[in-house]
């Protein structure tokens, strides 16, 4: 049974922002291989076999479907590109740009936008970092792409 708001169809908002994309649909089946960039599903598992591999799979070191063993860590740099590059990423810092709203100084957007982000507040260096990045390239959702790329958003510890 809901309770609270749920109870009273009220909807609350994302506690995750990058969330917000998400429907109805995006439950079910893991995201098809085919998809590409194209796909908004967040998944920790897809269908990885001999007749069907993603290229993209294979820029992250994929697992040899041959051989059953126990895999050290692996990081390549195609990695971090793959990410920065992607259709999603860049999608979505546009739109979450766009939900900080109007915000008069560049100070102000970088800390909300670290906040919506990161989920805490940036420290000085991190800040002055950001503050610089709005100076030489004024497009503020650039900001909140390379936010989504920082190391904070990327790593589960």
């Amino acid at each position: 049974m809901a309770h609270g708001a749920a109870a009273h169809g009220v909807r609350s908002p994302p506690r995750f922002p990058v969330a917000a994309r998400r429907t109805a649909r995006s439950a079910g089946r893991g995201p098809s291989l085919e998809a590409g960039g194209d796909s908004h599903r967040r998944s920790l598992y897809l269908k990885h076999s001999r007749d069907d591999q993603s290229l993209l799979l294979a820029t992250f070191d994929d697992a040899d479907i041959l051989a059953c063993y126990r895999r050290s860590e692996s990081i390549v740099p195609q990695q971090a590109l793959a990410l920065s590059n992607s259709k999603l990423s860049l999608d979505t810092g546009r739109l979450l740009a766009g939900n900080i709203g109007p915000v008069s100084d560049d100070r102000a957007f970088a800390l909300k936008a670290f906040s919506l982000v990161l989920c805490r507040a940036p420290t000085e260096e991190e800040l002055t970092a950001c503050l610089e990045f709005l100076k030489a390239v004024p497009k503020r959702d650039r900001l909140v792409h390379a936010l989504l790329n920082h190391n904070d958003f990327v790593m589960i510890r």
